[in-house]
């Protein structure tokens, strides 16, 4: 189970810290296996790369050279006392590290939140158009039903599908419909059915759609151009994405019931 220990052991191998007394806690923490481990050591190793980069070169003072020159004289070797203790300087050492290991496991854990979050995001977008694409199809389908004009045209299967049947529910002055179909055969991937409304004898694309795998469709057509009346709708086979006039089979078609 990932802990805070695991961090902290995955954290000095990282920074490429001598981990002594930890070595064999992190050699068995490796062979037991730890996926969440072993994804945060290359983000740690990242993390340490990119905080080592942003640290400014600075330029050392003119007066470096004649400083390094006069050390080279004889001088009196300093007391003891003023030199720095290895202790000292471990500690100091030590205390930079800890500091450097929070800061790297800061950033990795705000990197982790950030993908996080962006993928909550994507998720709640697709959410909230999927849900604005089903309230806007019921919105049509209530506005074709409650139409004082709306007409209810019953098409029967054809050629290839004589079994298929279908109801497209239209009216005029919305100058859209529905169309609910059942019994249609799958087809192909680079095929669709598309549905047609013939206007002065000739056909007119109102879209194209995909049935369920129970061979069921509810399809919301586009909208018919202003001043130009439905007289007959047809269903054909064409390929994916659809053509400005038919070319595949009708599989079917019928009649305004008045």
């Amino acid at each position: 189970m990932h802990s805070e220990r695991h961090e902290e052991l995955v954290s000095l191998a990282a920074l490429g810290l001598p981990l002594e007394d930890d070595a064999a806690e992190y050699a068995r923490l490796l062979e037991e296996g730890c996926p969440s481990c072993e994804a945060l050591l290359p983000e740690l190793r990242l993390a340490a790369s990119s905080l080592a980069a942003t640290v400014p070169p600075r330029r050392p003072p003119a007066s470096l050279r004649d400083e390094l020159l006069a050390s080279l004289s004889p001088a009196k070797r300093p007391s003891a006392a003023s030199r720095p203790s290895a202790s000292a300087a471990w500690v100091f050492a030590a205390a930079a590290a800890v500091l450097f290991v929070m800061i790297a496991l800061d950033d990795a854990r705000l990197r982790r939140q950030r993908e996080e979050l962006r993928a909550h995001n994507s998720d709640l977008a697709a959410a909230v158009e999927s849900s604005r694409s089903e309230i806007a199809r019921r919105d049509l389908r209530a506005r074709v039903l409650e139409s004082d004009d709306v007409r209810v045209l019953f098409l029967g299967g054809k050629g290839p599908q004589p079994n298929a049947r279908a109801k497209v529910f239209w009216s005029e002055r919305v100058r859209r419909g529905f169309l609910v179909a059942g019994n249609l055969a799958p087809l192909p991937a680079d095929r669709q059915y598309q549905l047609w409304v013939f206007v002065d004898g000739k056909p007119v694309d109102t879209g194209v759609f995909d049935p369920d795998p129970s061979g069921r469709a509810l399809f919301e057509s586009k909208e018919l151009a202003a001043n130009r009346t439905a007289q007959n709708f047809a269903v054909t086979i064409e390929p994916r994405g659809g053509l400005p006039q038919p070319s595949g089979p009708i599989v079917l078609a019928g009649t305004p019931s008045g």
